[in-house]
């Protein structure tokens, strides 16, 4: 039977006026990229969501990646 390790790695949604439309993706796919050299594959990308006064809206970035041990 496979056994298979987790990393998880949280990437922060990056707000605010001097921020470019797309900087947050370009960090996930930089830190995807350094992980597949390292023998991790990617599995899942998942957005929590925070609630601020009654609306939901992503926070972050929650980057899933597994290698079989």
């Amino acid at each position: 039977m496979k056994k298979y390790e987790y990393k998880f790695v949280e990437v922060p949604r990056k707000t605010g006026l001097k921020v470019k439309v797309g900087e947050s993706f370009e960090e996930c796919k930089q830190i995807i990229l350094k992980e597949a050299e390292q023998g991790w594959r990617l599995k899942q990308v998942v957005t929590p969501f925070a609630e601020n006064a009654g609306a939901f809206f992503p926070y972050s970035y929650q980057v899933i990646f597994e290698r079989e041990v």
